[in-house]
């Protein structure tokens, strides 16, 4: 890192997970491709193999620990950003590397295989936890489920995800947000063509399947260009499939100061996503409509006309 800084034997990554994904997994990436991680250690949470398996390094290490957010100051000085809203008001680094995960994952067999011909991938991530050590912010609640389900599952092969809904997978490490009781449960039984997450992840196991939890999920969103997903580190990672289109509902967070219009969500694609950015219930009920009319051409998701004219009026530059 120009000598300026001594890299550690064991590089070690304690925070949240879209924070890793952001600043730490894509430093790796640079670390490896520069040859300087041949005689280190990487050190992650649980389950997080599958985003470092590639690297030339001497061996990924996993803790069993809940994630915890870490302020700024107190991340690593070894890191070239701390920030992630900011990226400490210097942009994105020359020793940033982000990961072709579409590519990446695309190799990888989805089992079971979830017929898209006639209905394509759609993709909702969902939370319902304690956040800022309050209640729920971020969260897509019951009704509005239930109404954008009934709008999107006659024309979109729907996957439903909120980790949370099943017991915790073994090899996942937790976050320290934790999970509140919600009733989504009811609403998928109310819409039978909506697959729920962690069903596919049982059948998976059920036939025989190897992956862990996030390499399922990885190669999952490897085959999806729609995705739709509350405010947090989950949008964080849909951010890294290029070419999509990514509706967010934000009510609350330090995205807003930069990350949608100007930050990440812009960078860590080759095609960064196309994103619109919804401040209310009823906002992304009135989005849904940038979905229809679709298609994709050369691994990039395009829209029609109206439906690019529609997409301005979720500008993130209008996230203030």
């Amino acid at each position: 890192m120009n000598g300026r800084i001594l890299l550690p034997d064991v590089l070690e990554y304690t925070g949240e997970f879209g924070t890793e994904l952001v600043l730490f997994t894509p430093f790796c990436e640079w670390l490896s491709k520069e040859g300087l991680l041949r005689t280190r250690r990487i050190r992650t949470y649980r389950g997080m193999r599958c985003f470092y398996d590639e690297l030339d390094c001497l061996e990924v290490l996993e803790k069993d620990e809940p994630r915890r957010w870490v302020p700024h100051q107190e991340r690593p000085s070894w890191l070239p950003v701390k920030n992630e809203h900011t990226f400490d008001g210097l942009g994105r680094p020359a020793e940033h590397i982000y990961p072709d995960l579409r590519a990446k994952f695309a190799k990888l067999r989805l089992l079971p295989e979830i017929g898209t011909a006639d209905r394509p991938l759609l993709i909702v991530h969902n939370k319902h936890n304690v956040e800022w050590g309050s209640g729920p912010v971020n969260h897509i609640p019951l009704a509005t489920l239930d109404a954008l389900f009934g709008s999107l599952e006659r024309d979109f092969t729907v996957v439903y995800i909120r980790h949370g809904i099943a017991p915790m997978e073994p090899g996942f490490s937790p976050d320290h947000n934790v999970a509140l009781p919600f009733a989504d449960r009811e609403v998928l039984a109310r819409h039978p063509d909506v697959l729920c997450f962690d069903d596919l992840y049982a059948a998976h196991r059920a036939q025989g399947g190897t992956q862990d939890l996030n390499t399922f999920k990885n190669v999952l969103y490897s085959r999806c260009y729609r995705f739709l997903s509350s405010q947090g580190g989950g949008s964080y990672q849909m951010a890294l499939f290029s070419g999509s289109l990514l509706v967010i509902l934000h009510r609350r967070g330090r995205e807003e100061i930069l990350s949608y219009a100007g930050g990440f969500f812009n960078f860590m694609a080759t095609v960064p996503p196309k994103l619109a950015i919804c401040r209310t219930e009823n906002q992304l009920l009135r989005a849904l409509p940038l979905f229809a009319s679709t298609t994709v051409s050369q691994d990039k998701l395009l829209l029609s006309p109206a439906n690019e004219r529609l997409l301005a009026d979720f500008a993130p530059s209008s996230v203030s």
